[in-house]
């Protein structure tokens, strides 16, 4: 488990399970073959790479050379951050662990870039975590994210007390941070919600009325991001939108697909999170919350502005 690997190395070593849960969302393995050449982009974010297995040569910006072996203490230190000039060659077949810090950095402190937030309680991390899936912070950058956090507003919720009820206007996003919530469609239970699930996108984004009552099952605590907020923060950042055609892309008809919120849901399920895609046909608002829904899983989709015809 990638979390479990990410002890091994600094600044990671320190942090505690559930934001070490979230930072592993961000990493990936990568397996080399020896006498290979590799140095990150240029890029102004602060991805980083570790020496997992194996051995490299590491080369600074001011061609010093460092030979490094897994397991040393020296391999508990990043081999590269992007943007520092450096490059490493591997002398033999190696892992590297590659982390996206920009994402989590603020769970980081000081030592992951000059970006911060203001303190976060026990509690306010624990839904934070869990809100921070793969799919939104890997749209959204660090300066945005902290006004996203900003812009929500806590309210207590008793138990049975309705949140959302099905067939009203949506006014606002919601993400459960402590508590349980159940979720009802026309009278039936069909979900539970847990600390750092949301809810209310759907409706949002498609421009439809709510499809279900969302009522707490216990007293606990919601966070709410009003509607005017989450499109500027959320949705303009996470619905990419396209005229004409999208080279590499593949088109998916909506026309051709059941409807609704829970068909887009399942059908962006069975997508490729390596691919990407155009979402075409259909209401606009189908096209604008399939488009969502990828992104919030990490795929690269976009939703035409128009279709033949209208």
């Amino acid at each position: 488990m990638l979390a479990r690997l990410l002890r091994r190395f600094e600044p990671f070593a320190s942090l505690e399970w559930t934001t070490l849960c979230s930072v592993a969302r961000h990493a990936r393995l990568l397996r080399c073959a020896g006498r290979r050449t590799l140095a990150p982009s240029g890029r102004a974010h602060h991805a980083r790479c570790y020496l997992v297995k194996g051995a490299v040569r590491r080369r600074s910006r001011d061609g010093r050379r460092e030979e490094i072996v897994a397991d040393e203490p020296a391999a508990r230190q990043p081999l590269l951050i992007a943007g520092d000039g450096a490059s490493i060659e591997t002398l033999e077949a190696a892992t590297l662990l590659w982390i996206d810090v920009d994402p989590v950095a603020f769970m980081l402190g000081a030592d992951a870039g000059t970006y911060s937030v203001e303190r976060l309680d026990s509690d306010d991390r624990h839904w934070m975590h869990r809100f921070l899936g793969p799919g939104i912070v890997e749209w959204i950058e660090p300066s945005a994210l902290q006004a996203v956090f900003r812009a929500f507003a806590p309210t207590a919720v008793e138990r049975g007390e309705p949140i959302v009820r099905e067939g009203e206007p949506a006014e606002c996003f919601y993400v459960i941070a402590n508590g349980a919530a159940e979720v009802r469609r026309r009278g039936r239970p069909v979900a539970t919600l847990v600390s750092g699930d949301s809810f209310g996108a759907d409706a949002l984004v498609s421009g439809a009325r709510r499809n279900a009552t969302v009522s707490m099952l216990e007293p606990g605590r919601v966070m709410a991001l009003a509607a005017r907020s989450f499109e500027r923060l959320l949705a303009e950042r996470l619905v990419r939108w396209i005229d004409g055609r999208a080279v590499g892309c593949h088109e998916i008809d909506l026309t051709l697909r059941a409807g609704g919120p829970d068909a887009l849901r399942e059908l962006v399920g069975e997508l490729d999170l390596g691919a990407s895609y155009v979402f075409d046909g259909s209401a606009v608002g189908d096209r604008a919350l399939a488009a969502f829904l990828a992104a919030q899983r990490g795929i690269r989709a976009f939703a035409r502005r128009s279709v033949d015809g209208g």
